[in-house]
């Protein structure tokens, strides 16, 4: 019997999607009428078999939706592709992860907030961001929206850790990494230890990064990018850094990191004029006011990002 603070039909429908990916024979007829007696059984059986399949799946969800009754050919074929793909093993871990309880965390614009997880991983939030977090016995989940996080994580050799963002999967193997998402990529940067970088889905080859070395997530897939210094991955976490005769570009680069919005050079020589001072990269539409006048140059904010001209 489940516990009486699992939703039964969340139960139920988990128990379903276990016995479809399972070796034994399916009871199509059982399953059937269990479909049948509430709209809501659909719902919760999709939204977990969705999850599980991942993305690429829709097609052959919708494939099972049309040949209900020629029992579900398609998707069979590609639960036994999956069960083939993670070596036979059962489906309870990603269950248990869909039923784990989900805790939510966020940081104010502005601010930068530290949070404990129960294992003693630590995440530093960058103003604006949100996370949600599911502990498994099997798994470490964190869901990441839009902004920047660094973690700190607390090595399990029986718990991957995994940070799941816009298209983007990062796997810690013992480390500390700095994540920044935005809706059109993706930047991971190594403080130490090493982490695997790949794109969503099944079969999609990682690329490791050691300490000090970065790697970007967009449209064109995983590409390694320039490595940094020691000691310059996520400098936000300190919200005040001090730049001596640094390029502008440099220092817009770290105040991108908790922009809401895109910032952009309208001529990229623009980003070659030194500066030096005490920046707050918790502020950084006032930081880029403030430098403009110090500077000499001009910024234009529309709706969608940031110019400096």
């Amino acid at each position: 019997m489940p516990a009486n603070h699992v939703d039964p039909i969340k139960w139920t429908a988990a128990q379903w999607v276990e016995r479809r990916m399972d070796n034994d024979p399916f009871e199509e007829d059982a399953f059937d009428t269990w479909i049948d007696q509430d709209p809501r059984h659909q719902t919760a059986f999709d939204g977990m078999w969705r999850r599980i399949m991942g993305p690429d799946m829709g097609a052959a969800l919708h494939d099972y939706e049309l040949r209900r009754k020629a029992r579900r050919k398609a998707v069979a074929s590609a639960a036994a592709i999956l069960l083939i793909a993670v070596g036979g093993y059962k489906a309870m871990p990603l269950i248990e992860m869909r039923m784990a309880d989900a805790h939510q965390f966020a940081a104010a614009d502005g601010t930068v907030r530290e949070v404990v997880l129960e294992d003693g991983t630590r995440l530093t939030l960058g103003g604006g961001t949100n996370v949600t977090v599911r502990y498994t016995r099997h798994d470490r989940v964190i869901e990441l929206g839009q902004g920047a996080l660094f973690a700190n994580v607390h090595h399990d050799e029986d718990r991957p850790f995994r940070i799941e963002t816009g298209d983007a999967e990062i796997v810690d193997i013992g480390t500390s990494f700095e994540v920044v998402s935005k809706a059109a990529h993706v930047r991971v940067t190594v403080a130490a230890g090493i982490v695997d970088v790949a794109k969503r889905g099944w079969f999609q080859k990682p690329t490791r990064l050691a300490a000090n070395q970065a790697a970007v997530l967009d449209r064109n897939g995983v590409n390694r990018s320039a490595d940094v210094e020691p000691g310059d991955v996520a400098p936000w976490r300190g919200e005040w850094v001090e730049y001596k005769a640094k390029p502008l570009k440099d220092v817009v680069d770290d105040l991108r990191s908790l922009s809401s919005v895109p910032i952009e050079f309208a001529r990229e020589q623009l980003g070659a004029q030194s500066v030096s001072g005490r920046i707050r990269l918790t502020d950084p539409m006032g930081q880029l006011e403030n430098l403009s006048v110090v500077q000499g140059f001009n910024i234009r904010k529309t709706d969608d990002r940031i110019i400096i001209y």
